[in-house]
């Protein structure tokens, strides 16, 4: 019989130390090349946020301009229409404080009033300037809507012969 003769016993070697810091650092590169990567996205999607506000806001101006000009018109249809599209621009989440205190002069203007401080509650009801005409009449009618929205989006409280205004003439 042959005998067997027994292997050389195997060594096994468990290293308890902790990796050099290169060799971490070395796999984590991947890590940090997607962070960066999103880092980069998040800024770029911003910077097209902004100057979509922006490009939104100017043509929000343009409107105004037009409007507040066809708001002073001597055409009374016109003054409506150009009161009528404040109010809406007024409605509009670019039309902030600022945006509304300025198109607050243009229905205290149709509105024959006098308004010394922006912060006028107690404004008079028009005086004898305006002649009672229905055109005329439309023309107090824009103005008061636009006064109410303005108003509403400062924070102050519309005369009630302004809301007044609105619900018997609307």
């Amino acid at each position: 019989m042959v005998a067997l003769q027994a292997p050389d016993p195997v060594e096994v070697v468990v290293r308890n130390d902790a990796p050099d810091g290169w060799e971490v650092l070395a796999s984590l590169g991947p890590l940090a090349i997607l962070l960066a990567a999103v880092i980069a996205a998040f800024i770029g999607w911003r910077s097209i946020q902004t100057q979509a506000e922006a490009s939104r806001r100017a043509q929000w101006w343009e409107r105004a301009e037009w409007a507040l000009d066809a708001s002073m018109s001597s055409s009374l249809d016109r003054r409506v229409i150009g009161l009528g599209v404040l109010t809406l621009l007024a409605e509009s989440t670019l039309a902030g404080e600022e945006e509304a205190r300025i198109l607050q002069v243009a229905s205290n203007d149709s509105l024959a009033q006098k308004v010394t401080t922006p912060e006028d509650v107690e404004a008079k009801p028009p005086s004898a300037r305006v002649s009672g005409l229905p055109e005329d009449e439309r023309v107090m009618v824009e103005a008061a809507r636009l006064r109410v929205v303005t108003d509403r989006k400062i924070g102050q409280q519309t005369p009630e012969w302004v809301v007044e205004l609105t619900r018997t003439r609307g």
